[in-house]
């Protein structure tokens, strides 16, 4: 009896360090240097200029306003959501290069935001 016990409790300690191994490898940063755009509908313009930024993960999902939910696989991460503005971001795993599109409305109108560039993850 005593077996079977111990066996058990075993088989449940290998499946949380399991479970928290996968939930690990989705949880890390990535700093971007790239260019990046701002232009405001109905403007004379879009401004541009090179930036430096962090897109950080945890549990697999893009810790930003509101948390957004990630695919992952093993050449790309691709976020998705539709939720208060528009946004998409895909992660190159083997170029490790990012590019991020923003579509929203701010207090002071339309705006779209861009943004690409090439990442190291940390």
């Amino acid at each position: 009896m005593t077996r079977k016990i111990r066996c058990f409790f075993m088989l449940v300690i290998f499946s949380i360090s399991t479970s928290f191994v996968i939930a690990n490898d989705k949880t890390t940063n990535f700093r971007c240097k790239g260019i990046a755009t701002f232009e405001l509908m109905g403007s004379s313009g879009k401004k541009e200029e090179v930036k430096t930024i962090s897109f950080n993960f945890i549990d697999g999902s893009l810790q930003d306003l509101n948390n957004i939910d990630c695919l992952w696989s093993d050449e790309l991460i691709q976020c998705k959501s539709n939720f208060l503005n528009v946004r998409n971001l895909e992660i190159n795993l083997k170029k490790n290069t990012a590019n991020d599109y923003i579509a929203g409305n701010k207090g002071f109108g339309q705006y779209i935001e861009t943004f690409s560039g090439d990442c190291e993850q940390s």
